[in-house]
């Protein structure tokens, strides 16, 4: 009677499933070099987060003493008023930490009110460094009659 086991058969071999140490070994540094990238993804993409609130922050401070200040203006304030005024200390009250340098130039038009320049730099301190930005506006007079002669 002739056996149908191949088990003590030299010629045929057994193939053991799973897997063996240096298959594992491999893969997990694959694994590991693909997490690492994922995570200084995700490292990234909160940095550019931070810093894009950071700006939308400062755009937003910018537009409300750009818009304080044109209100002044069109009420009949002239630029020394606004200056000495807390005009602008009153808006930025709403946002604490933040610090502003403005300045105002004119461009004059012959016969006509000149139009405001302005130039607005905001400070604040984010993620333990100083931040900036900077911003500038003209705004004309909304009064655009011709001057009369003194």
């Amino acid at each position: 009677m002739v056996s149908l086991e191949h088990s003590h058969d030299p010629i045929v071999q057994r193939s053991d499933s799973g897997f063996s140490l240096l298959e594992v070994i491999v893969a997990l540094g694959i694994l590991a070099v693909g997490v690492g990238a994922a995570i200084s993804l995700f490292t990234a993409g909160t940095a550019a987060h931070s810093r894009a609130i950071d700006r939308l922050k400062a755009i937003e401070i910018s537009e409300s003493v750009f818009a304080a200040i044109e209100g002044a203006l069109r009420d009949g304030a002239n630029i020394e008023d606004i200056q000495t005024s807390d005009l602008i200390p009153s808006v930025l009250k709403s946002w604490p930490g933040v610090k502003s340098e403005i300045a105002f130039s004119t461009i004059p038009k012959p016969d006509f009110v000149d139009e405001v320049v302005i130039r607005l730099s905001i400070r604040w301190i984010s993620r333990g460094q100083q931040a900036e930005e900077n911003f500038e506006q003209i705004i004309a007079r909304s009064r655009s009659v011709r001057l009369l002669p003194e």
